[in-house]
């Protein structure tokens, strides 16, 4: 099959086979329009003998240096052996030649399959990552409880002032969760090297929280509290865990949604503090 980047025409066919990806849909028939309109970015699509896509993934720049390849699809009726590689391999060339070094992408825990695929493309597995979640509505039992009233826990974040950059950033910098996570820092499901720039950037907008556990870069988006950044140690870790649900259970939102490497500490703090985890794996290629 031929591979060409994706045009706007496309977005009917697209649609008719990732509407139902997964058991809550998809968000590429939503998306896609947009994406095929940017310029650091592009969406490729394998098409048949007549024109019509059955298969697309879409690359993101993240950086001058780093490129990001997620959302790829084949429909059902056409999954052949090499058929998700060609496509791998057009937005692989695509990135190389807007100036990309590296490409990366994630697969879930759970996904062997798609494991297989990307390791056969030349990628190696780099790091894995936590999403610990818990839901706050009311009704959901509290672990640390057992289940009676929630009790705030001994410590409460609140915005840090420029002061804590610098302190946020080496203590981060110098951790196992820079090293476990290779320095990266998640985007929403995409990810790229974090910069001193990026504390910066949380800082201004009133996002760098801290407590006497550590900093977090936390934002509420919608009724979700969204951690994307923590740096702590393994003895604050549990305390820390819990002032960021508590802080998501101050601003009544319903759900928590964090990202970390997956380390053991880390992961039991968060279980600890009533979170359910589930993980992925980073893949990165050379280009």
């Amino acid at each position: 099959m031929r591979v060409r980047l994706a045009r706007p025409d496309d977005l009917e066919p697209v649609a008719l086979f990732t509407t139902g990806t997964f058991e809550w849909g998809d968000y590429v028939p939503d998306r896609f329009p947009g994406w095929v309109d940017q310029t650091d970015s592009a969406v490729m699509v394998a098409v048949d003998d007549l024109d019509v896509p059955v298969g697309l993934a879409r690359v993101v720049l993240m950086s001058e240096r780093e490129a990001w390849i997620h959302a790829a699809r084949v429909h059902p009726d056409h999954r052949r052996p090499g058929l998700g590689s060609a496509i791998n391999e057009a937005v692989c060339d695509w990135a190389k030649a807007h100036g990309a070094i590296v490409a990366r992408l994630m697969t879930e825990d759970w996904n062997e399959a798609a494991q297989g695929q990307v390791e056969r493309s030349g990628y190696r597995r780099t790091s894995t990552w936590s999403w610990p979640m818990r839901d706050l509505g009311t009704g959901t039992i509290d672990p640390v409880t057992n289940g009676g009233r929630r009790v705030p826990g001994e410590e409460q974040l609140a915005s840090g002032s420029r002061a804590e950059i610098d302190p946020a950033w080496i203590a981060w910098s110098s951790s196992e969760m820079s090293s476990a996570g290779r320095g990266l820092f998640p985007i929403g499901w995409t990810f790229r090297r974090m910069t001193i720039d990026d504390v910066h950037a949380a800082s201004r907008a009133r996002e760098l929280l801290q407590c006497a556990s550590g900093w977090v870069i936390a934002k509420t988006s919608g009724e979700q509290l969204s951690v994307p950044w923590v740096a702590t140690n393994p003895l604050d870790a549990p305390k820390l865990a819990r002032a960021v649900v508590d802080l998501a259970a101050r601003r009544e939102l319903e759900s928590l949604a964090v990202m970390v490497p997956t380390i053991d500490w880390l992961d039991e703090a968060f279980e600890h503090a009533g979170c359910t985890i589930d993980r992925g794996h980073i893949y990165a290629r050379e280009l």
